[in-house]
């Protein structure tokens, strides 16, 4: 569901949600699941698209989007 949550971010936004130069902050980053969805081309996404990213982007696998409720989400 994590990699879902990742190609879903680049398709809607053209971007990764993660990335820095360095690796070990890269990596970082990625535990914390920091991302950002700030910025014009976010302006154009649903609110119920950004919703199942950030199910999908939740750090803690027992609180993720399961794939039964993806297929239940308003934005599927």
């Amino acid at each position: 569901m994590w990699s879902l949550g990742v190609v879903l971010f680049i398709l809607l936004s053209g971007e990764p949600p993660f990335y820095h130069d360095d690796n070990f902050e890269l990596f970082e980053i990625i535990k914390r699941g920091q991302y950002s969805m700030k910025g014009k081309i976010w302006e154009s996404v649903s609110d119920a698209a950004k919703d199942l990213i950030r199910r999908l982007l939740t750090v803690d696998p027992s609180k993720r989007i399961t794939g039964k409720d993806i297929l239940e989400h308003p934005w599927i």
